[in-house]
């Protein structure tokens, strides 16, 4: 076995290149050929590392979730605030949605796609996160930082506000040309947004 073979090098370079490609075309407008041209390694190599184009899709959005759950868990635990949390958890998936646009536009694109080959925790690996969120917000709710607010709505209303920019940009909207905003300065637009939201509900 090379070490090329052997390394997480190659691997990685060849889900770098699906991921966007994935995002930009989709899985039926992506071949093997495609992903080992972009990945500047050979159609052999990827499927050394990969069963074939649905393995390697699966894995690209299985990963990207294995990213956003890290992100939730270490935002959405520990003994903060409920309001701090919710910051947190925006602050952190909103810098994660920009640092890996490939991957979180192929999960958007997973999510929308219902006929696509996306994984089946695909759907229930979102509803998984929601549920954190959710938990929060009754915390917040329960120890009156928070109005009564129906915290399942809420978190549904937040899981939208984060995705948004990732969305828009994937449609490469003349709005997201507007935005002057750094990452965090949106991610803290949508925080205060949110909680101020909240705050008037009750």
């Amino acid at each position: 076995m090379s070490q090329e073979q052997g390394g997480g090098n190659a691997r990685e370079r060849i889900l770098i290149a699906a991921g966007e490609l994935f995002a930009e075309h989709g899985f039926d407008g992506v071949s093997v050929a495609d992903i080992a041209a972009a990945s500047g390694i050979s159609t052999g190599l990827v499927y050394y590392h990969f069963k074939d184009k649905q393995s390697l899709y699966e894995t690209s959005i299985t990963e990207g979730l294995k990213l956003l759950e890290d992100a939730g868990m270490r935002a959405l635990s520990g003994d903060a605030p409920a309001a701090e949390k919710i910051r947190g958890f925006v602050a952190d998936y909103m810098a994660l949605m920009e640092e890996h646009a490939a991957v979180m536009h192929t999960l958007i694109r997973g999510v929308s796609d219902l006929t696509g080959p996306a994984p089946r925790n695909l759907l229930r690996r979102s509803a998984a996160a929601l549920d954190q969120i959710e938990s929060v917000i009754a915390d917040g709710v329960a120890d009156g930082s928070f109005g009564p607010v129906d915290p399942r709505l809420a978190a549904l209303s937040l899981f939208a506000l984060v995705n948004t920019p990732i969305v828009v940009r994937g449609l490469e909207s003349t709005i997201q040309r507007e935005l002057q905003l750094s990452t965090a300065e949106q991610a803290a637009f949508v925080s205060c947004l949110f909680l101020n939201g909240i705050v008037r509900c009750s």
